[in-house]
């Protein structure tokens, strides 16, 4: 919260040799990977006219804040402030999906009582707004204000069919549902069958919460979960839901996770690895299936319940060129194909 610290470890790091400028935020990451990918973007946030320059022509940026340049030293996103101008936009945009993500600037906020309420329910009204047909996901981040997350597990997930996030976050909000506390610790390289469990109870839960709510305007189904991970690529997409070319879309966020980390557009096997086993269990349960990585269709799906899974080995970048924005850059890539 010291601004005039965060400028001085900028102006330090300009003195750093080989350093360099990039987009930062949730939003005009994510909103600049869609538009790489083809996409016209409807991107609402707090912008300074640096940031402007180098968006996409297929972005189209409201609330266009005249800061000298971008900091993350922040005490604006935490206030939503480009939401009401975002949305009046909204209405004549017609988007196929709303994303939502940034919501971890308010972990910890000093706001005043009652108003981060106001403000996660302002922006719930606006999720509410889009039509059933329009996909609506909302991107994790981590977390540590227990508070502000059950504010997001009543006020937003219930709002989202779509939910992305790490292998970090998955455990804290499970947690968060099941006992009302945020994990402390979690694996930073978990097993894909205790990721796949986390993903199966959080599909269950999340979905329960939706049923005993009783009517639908109290929300969506969740009918997509994306987990990204350092070794691999995971989805869950319930079967008959909007959401299409899963196994695509599970290829696309493992590609992407290495273009981004190595600054490249092209795959070179020569500067990534794979660190996913030769083969991995679908679950820790006992007598669970076994599934072996073949060259030749390195993304597995199968079928289960009423929902899909797909899991795709991440050729890791082993000459790293950038690893901030890795997850926004993942999940705007994977829900591209799926919309």
């Amino acid at each position: 919260m010291n601004d005039t610290l965060f400028s001085q470890l900028v102006e330090a790091s300009r003195e750093l040799p080989g350093n360099r400028w990039s987009v930062g935020g949730n939003a005009p990451v994510m909103a600049s990977r869609m538009a790489m990918e083809g996409c016209d973007v409807l991107l609402g946030g707090s912008f300074s006219s640096d940031l402007t320059e180098v968006l996409s022509q297929h972005i189209t940026g409201q609330s266009i804040a005249h800061a000298p340049r971008p900091f993350s030293f922040d005490d604006h996103n935490p206030y939503l402030a480009s939401m009401e101008d975002f949305a009046q936009k909204l209405q004549n945009f017609h988007p196929d999906l709303l994303v939502v993500g940034g919501l971890q600037m308010m972990d910890n906020f000093p706001f005043k009582e009652g108003e981060r309420e106001a403000l996660l329910g302002r922006l719930a009204r606006v999720m509410s707004s889009v039509p059933q047909e329009t996909g609506v996901h909302f991107e994790m981040a981590s977390f540590v204000d227990e508070g502000l997350m059950g504010d997001l597990l009543s006020l937003v997930v219930p709002l989202a069919d779509s939910l992305g996030m790490n292998e970090q976050e998955l455990p804290n909000l499970l947690s968060l549902i099941k006992r009302g506390n945020v994990t402390v610790l979690s694996d930073p390289n978990p097993r894909v069958a205790t990721v796949l469990d986390q993903m199966r109870e959080l599909y269950r839960l999340v979905n329960e919460r939706h049923r005993e709510s009783g009517s639908p305007q109290n929300g969506r189904p969740l009918t997509r979960l994306h987990v990204h991970t350092l070794a691999f690529q995971a989805i869950i997409v319930t079967r008959g839901s909007q959401w299409k070319n899963t196994m695509s879309a599970t290829a696309k966020a493992s590609l992407t996770a290495n273009r981004h980390v190595c600054g490249s557009p092209d795959i070179n096997p020569s500067k990534a690895k794979l660190i996913l086993d030769e083969s991995f269990s679908v679950s820790r349960q006992e007598g669970s299936q076994r599934i072996p990585l073949q060259e030749d269709r390195p993304v597995s799906c199968w079928d289960e319940d009423d929902y899909q899974i797909c899991v795709a080995p991440v050729l890791v970048c082993t000459e790293v060129f950038q690893t901030a924005g890795g997850g926004d850059n993942i999940s705007a890539a994977g829900l591209v194909l799926q919309i």
